[in-house]
């Protein structure tokens, strides 16, 4: 009993070390290009990495060239069975203002290798909470709106693009 219990501590210890001293920086710098490939780059982040968890402060987001986000606040954890992306305090520019509200507070992405054919993100804003569930199997994007008041007075053309159901959800879907 005491054996089983020791190699139970080892392997424990053992994986815990494995995530302390994994190479968050690299891991997020072969991210960087892979979201290069389809045109989205970040720009002056800073990089902290804090042991179990990457930091990526006061980044600028660009699509196609084109600036589209300030972040406040990156932080990534890849845990070998959970890996998370939170990203707070989102400015959208000018630019997006006709169609969505500008401030994102919070958008949290989450995989786990006990559902791993599904990412699921949950989202608050101004324009109210979203829940999103991208099928990797299925190449396909659900995502349920409860807009806000400032979304159902200012921004009705863009939720006409949406199903509404019942519950006075919006959905969106999309194969990709």
């Amino acid at each position: 009993m005491v054996k089983i219990l020791k190699l139970l501590a080892y392997i424990f210890f053992f994986i815990l070390a494995l995530i302390y001293f994994m190479p968050k920086e690299s891991v997020y710098y072969y991210l960087e290009k892979e979201l290069l490939l389809n045109k989205v780059v970040l720009s002056d982040e800073e990089i902290e990495d804090s042991g179990f968890s990457l930091q990526l402060n006061n980044s600028k987001v660009s699509y196609d060239s084109i600036e589209s986000a300030d972040v406040e606040n990156i932080n990534i954890k890849i845990f070998l069975v959970y890996n998370s992306l939170s990203v707070s305090n989102v400015k959208l520019l000018d630019v997006a203002s006709s169609f969505v509200p500008l401030h994102i507070d919070n958008i949290n992405i989450k995989y786990t290798i006990f559902n791993p054919l599904n990412i699921v993100a949950e989202s608050n804003g101004e324009f109210g909470q979203a829940n999103a569930e991208v099928n990797i199997l299925d190449r396909n994007i659900s995502i349920v709106l409860k807009p806000s008041q400032l979304m159902l007075k200012k921004y009705r053309a863009t939720l006409r693009n949406l199903k509404k159901n019942e519950a006075g959800e919006y959905r969106y879907e999309k194969t990709f």
